[in-house]
C-alpha cells in the first residue's frame, strides 16, 4: 500500500519541485496526485514501498528543519499582501471563508449583546 510523504496544498512550486528532487536524488521512487478540479483530493507524493517511505520522511524531515533554519517571520503587511494574493488565486474559497468567520463570530457573541 502507498505511503504518503509529502502533501504538496499551499506548499510553493519551488518546495515542492526541491523534494522532488530530493526524492529523485536518493533514487527512491514516487508518484504524484494532484488536487483535482474541485481541490478536494489529496494532493501529494507517495511513496509505494515503506522502507523507501520511512528514508523519504526522514530525508524530507531534514529538509524541512534545514529550511526552517533559514526563514525569517513575516510582518502583518506581508500576512495581509499574501492572503489578498490567495483571495484573488481562490475567490470562492476566500468568501467561504469569511462568511463562516462572520457567522461564528457573531453567533458566539450574540449571547452577549441580547438585553432581556
Amino acid at each position: 500500500m502507498a505511503t504518503l510523504v509529502f502533501r504538496l496544498k499551499y506548499v510553493p512550486d519551488e518546495e515542492a519541485d526541491d523534494i522532488r528532487q530530493l526524492l529523485a536524488d536518493h533514487d527512491i521512487d514516487f508518484y504524484e496526485t494532484s488536487a483535482g478540479r474541485w481541490q478536494v483530493s489529496m494532493a501529494g507524493l507517495w511513496v509505494k514501498d515503506k522502507e523507501q517511505a520511512i528514508k523519504a520522511r526522514e530525508l524530507i524531515r531534514e529538509d524541512q528543519m534545514a529550511r526552517a533554519q533559514t526563514m525569517r517571520p513575516i510582518s502583518f503587511g506581508q500576512w495581509i499582501l499574501g492572503y489578498l494574493q490567495h483571495a484573488r488565486q481562490n475567490p470562492a474559497e476566500a468568501f467561504f471563508t469569511l462568511i463562516a468567520i462572520i457567522l461564528i463570530l457573531g453567533l458566539s457573541i450574540m449571547p452577549f449583546t441580547l438585553w432581556l
